[in-house]
């Protein structure tokens, strides 16, 4: 077989938004370029490929289908035209098979010379009709097949079998009669699609290749899904072709990758896979001229470093690190090119190499890319129409008075041959000066929110039901109750302090510590050359990312924000790690999550340091790989910020989604660590940080890296992992953040409270203290008498448990609280409330007391105790508050997550929170948080709701 007899390539067969029909011919020119030479159209959420396979195409549809055959063959790429019928196919009835034959017909005449038929993904029992007629399920997709194929002329023709992949094959290759079946009677020129071991295959061996040709009497041609990331919202695959030998080229006759859902993120997945295929070439040619001594030797010479390099690796001829090295390279300048969010060249690209690399152009912000009134790319709805344009009417027509709240779950499928705009878009709330819309599809009024695909259950091959659009789903109101990312940056204005010095007596919640030496568990191999981090006289303006101390070479200065650098070759490999493949996270990546397992498991050294000054040593090493770890957040930062200036804002927006989640998690992270590294967790306590299920459970690194499960079975990949670094395994609600609408450039920090933190936590709560709402007016002259009532007892007796967020120029929220609350309580009566006396003195009155006057007598008349009841489940008391300008819908969740994972380390098993009666808007906030009202009895209050949730 000639180089160019084997298919290789790109498959459009994911669930979920397809292609546009520009991202599908920007796509031919970057398979020429790369020498890749066939496509197969099978996007499954299109309405025409699988939910109403039988409509023909309309004039205005084939003209586009058309075209897009035309630019495929001027860039020497086959077409292949796909179909999946079998979701509801009568087998034996004539007239689907004649509606089969008609439909492809059709498409033959547009130009397309090759065809395929998918049977992937479906019930396997048929109709008592086919029960009737055929043998068994295979012998009916065989026969259909045959005669479709013959029909059509006998062109390029493959055939995706229902048992598409080992672990699908009943019982196993060499004894399922549907595989037997489909190698015995399935014409022999007609190619038999495969994914290897698993839907998902981590690697896939020439033995195993050889096992299944000789079931199917042919050589298949691989559907390769290992970039496919359709069924996880957190996962992006920008790792190179992996696992899948050159030597695999003499046992194969095509080789077709079904990338990742987000059309420019796939730039690493194609370009790999065409240097794996010129690599193959390589391999064939070696294996042929093996007996002329003369071209032995000369291809000796010329791939002799690439063996040598090769030799511990299965990969053949193929070196995914060079291969990955190579496509980085170019890929970075595409991040430099000026496009707008439809996809539209503003400037041309000058590339350093002598060939142009086309870019991709991005999907639209909506999960329909062809039809401006389908709303879904839900596969399944209700019963067949006698036409889709009908339905489609009909969808139109009930959405011409469309509003978000009352979108419900998908009708139909799209059409991804048209790309009309959306006529008449949503209204959103306007964007700040920070924030763009990423909408492209949408009008004036702003992006138009569109419900997400709800795709199949098993994932990539059987989608799983979490959408796959990166865009978020639902509107995002503003609101001081929102809940979004927060990425870390310390920039905190000093203050003076507010709450009198105390005599506190002495702490009634006595942490128990474990005699003896610590002994620092396991060892850890850490990136030279990074400072030393201390926890030490901490301040609000010493931080570990503080980018204008340290700046990289030919870095400016100034801060990062106000100059950003264009992403660098660096910035791109660091997304690559971070999002790398299914089985494997990038080596930086998996090292800091070692470090982060390493500093849990060994926090207590700094509380130890304090007492015996003996293992100050030790502690002094861990704050060295605490420092690493910051360090790792920092450089994950600036690359976020450098994204976000990129030129190219089509590629902005398919990454944004990814990188804001990752980046977020990975702060959030970071300010735990920064909460560890002030010693607060005694050596007793770090039993309450291990890791239930984490990368470093080694039952759990080992299932993930060996490929024997499917990789849907560990949601999250390595956005996941870092979030189960935070001891709360049972807050998980806390991370799920829908992307936020907008892209913003505001920057927001979580940190541990700080003293000069004090004036700033008062004015938040001062303007928060109304319900949510601006309270200055109620409190004239006593400005600092609500934060007193609130939050000043947090911040003299238990600033260990406090944090601050802040942005740009000032504080924007805090949370404080108490890890036991009974004994929060008695030193708050006991030390708090007779500072309070002698600050405020009695009003002299019981009547007629305006609002201050009223928190004054508080502070004079005895308090409540905590009930046993509350304080049993739920031990910890807190309190949390953020200004309503900040919209970002993760902050909340990202700040509560950090103070849970500090009461939680040392072993707080829920917290509970009190709201007034009557305060609607806080006891919502909290509710959306995860507490929930607790109706106790002896929690009965006439002016006070209780809520609690455990962590």
């Amino acid at each position: 077989m000639m180089l160019n007899d084997f298919l290789c390539g790109v498959i459009e067969g994911f669930y979920g938004r397809p292609w546009t029909m520009e991202q599908r011919k920007d796509l031919f020119a970057l398979m020429s370029r790369l020498g890749l030479n066939t496509y197969m159209y099978a996007p499954k959420d299109d309405c025409k490929h699988r939910a109403f396979w039988r409509d023909l195409y309309s004039v205005e549809e084939a003209e586009h289908l058309t075209s897009l055959i035309d630019e495929a063959k001027e860039n020497n790429v086959t077409f292949v035209y796909a179909l999946s019928p079998g979701l509801d196919i009568t087998f034996s009835n004539s007239k689907e098979v004649t509606c089969l034959k008609r439909k492809l017909e059709q498409v033959s005449q547009f130009g397309c010379t090759a065809f395929a038929l998918l049977f992937d993904d479906i019930d396997k029992d048929m109709c008592v009709a086919d029960q009737e007629v055929y043998q068994s399920f295979s012998h009916a997709q065989v026969s259909i097949t045959n005669e479709v194929y013959q029909y059509l002329g006998q062109p390029t023709f493959l055939f995706c079998p229902t048992e598409y992949c080992t672990t699908r094959a009943d019982p196993d290759i060499q004894k399922s009669e549907y595989l037997t079946t489909v190698g015995n009677k399935l014409l022999p020129s007609i190619h038999v699609m495969w994914t290897g071991p698993k839907v998902v295959s981590k690697e896939i061996t020439v033995e195993s290749i050889k096992e299944l040709e000789a079931v199917l009497k042919r050589k298949p041609i691989i559907w390769d899904n290992i970039h496919a990331n359709d069924y996880d919202q957190k996962r992006l695959f920008l790792g190179p072709i992996q696992g899948r030998s050159t030597e695999l080229r003499d046992h194969l006759s095509g080789f077709l990758t079904n990338p990742n859902c987000e059309y420019n993120a796939n730039f690493m997945a194609i370009h790999t896979l065409g240097t794996w295929f010129r690599d193959s070439e390589k391999t064939t040619v070696r294996d042929s001229t093996a007996d002329n001594p003369t071209i032995s030797a000369e291809i000796k010479l010329e791939t002799e470093g690439e063996v040598l390099q090769n030799k511990r690796s299965s990969h053949g001829m193929y070196n995914p690190e060079l291969a990955t090295q190579a496509a980085i390279a170019e890929w970075v300048q595409l991040f430099g090119l000026a496009k707008d969010a439809s996809g539209k060249s503003l400037a041309p690209l000058v590339l350093s190499h002598p060939t142009v690399v086309p870019v991709p152009v991005p999907p639209m912000n909506s999960v329909n890319t062809c039809m401006a009134f389908t709303g879904t790319t839900n596969t399944f709805g209700p019963g067949l129409p006698e036409t889709v344009t009908e339905e489609l009417q009909k969808v139109k027509e009930t959405l011409v008075n469309f509003e978000a709240d009352t979108l419900t779950p998908p009708l139909l499928a799209v059409n991804s041959l048209l790309t009309a705009p959306l006529t008449a878009p949503l209204t959103a709330p306007p964007p700040d000066e920070t924030s763009e819309p990423m909408d492209c599809n949408g009008g004036a009024g702003g992006p138009a929110q569109i419900l997400n695909s709800v795709p199949p259950v098993i994932a990539t091959k059987e989608s799983s039901n979490l959408a796959t659009t990166s865009i978020v789903d639902k509107m995002v109101e503003p609101s001081s109750m929102q809940v979004d990312e927060v990425p870390m940056k310390l920039d905190v204005k000093p203050s003076t302090g507010l709450t009198p010095v105390l005599d506190a007596p002495a702490d009634l919640d006595m942490q128990v510590d474990s005699s003896g030496s610590p002994n620092v568990s396991g060892s850890l191999i850490v990136d030279s050359g990074s400072p030393n981090v201390s926890s030490e006289n901490m301040t609000a303006d010493d931080s570990h990312e503080d980018d204008s101390k340290v700046p990289e070479p030919g870095e400016p200065q100034e801060n990062e924000r106000h100059s950003v650098e264009p992403m660098r070759e660096e910035d791109v490999r660091l997304l690559v790690e971070l999002f790398y493949l299914p089985y494997e996270h990038g080596s930086k990546a998996v090292s800091m999550l070692q470090g982060v397992h390493w500093l849990k498991s060994n926090a207590y050294l700094l509380h130890q340091s304090k007492k015996t000054k003996e293992d100050k040593t030790k502690a002094e090493q861990w704050t060295v790989q605490a420092g690493h770890f910051l360090d790792f957040c920092q450089s994950v930062k600036r690359m976020h910020t450098r994204l976000l200036a990129i030129p190219n804002r089509s590629l902005l927006y398919d990454l944004y989604p990814y990188i804001w989640d990752m980046e977020g998690t990975v702060s959030m992270v970071g300010s735990y660590v920064k909460w560890l590294e002030q010693g607060h967790v005694p050596r007793l306590s770090c039993s309450y940080m291990e890791d239930a299920l984490s990368w470093c459970t080694k039952n759990h690194q080992d299932a993930f890296m060996s490929g024997s499960l499917e990789p849907w079975v560990f949601r999250g990949g390595l956005t996941g992992e870092f979030e189960r670094m935070l001891p709360i395994e049972g807050a998980a609600d806390l991370f799920y953040k829908p992307a936020p609408p907008d892209i913003s450039t505001k920057v927001y920090t979580i940190r541990p409270y700080l003293p000069a933190d004090e004036e700033a936590v008062y004015k938040v709560c001062r303007l928060t203290c109304d319900d949510g709402a601006d309270g200055t007016d109620i409190f004239p002259d006593h400005p600092v008498l609500i934060g007193d009532k609130l939050v000043g007892h947090f911040l003299v007796l238990s600033p260990e448990y406090c944090f601050v967020v802040a942005d740009d120029d000032e504080i924007v929220g805090y949370a404080v609280a108490a890890k036991e609350g009974k004994a929060f309580s008695k030193k708050v009566d006991i030390a708090w409330m007779s500072s309070m006396r002698e600050k405020y003195p009695h009003p002299g009155k019981t009547d007629d007391l305006s609002p201050a006057e009223e928190i004054i007598l508080g502070f004079h008349e005895s308090s409540k105790d905590v009930t046993e009841s509350l304080v049993a489940q739920f031990p910890s008391v807190l309190r949390m508050d953020i200004l309503p300008t900040v919209l970002d819908s993760g902050v909340t969740k990202n700040l509560l997550a950090c103070v849970l994972s500090a009461l939680k380390s040392n072993g707080s098993c829920g917290c509970h929170v009190q709201v007034l009666v009557g305060e609607r808007n806080q006891l919502e906030y909290y509710t959306k948080l995860g507490f929930f009202e607790l109706q106790k009895p002896d929690l009965v209050s006439e002016d006070c709701i209780y809520l609690g949730r455990a962590i």
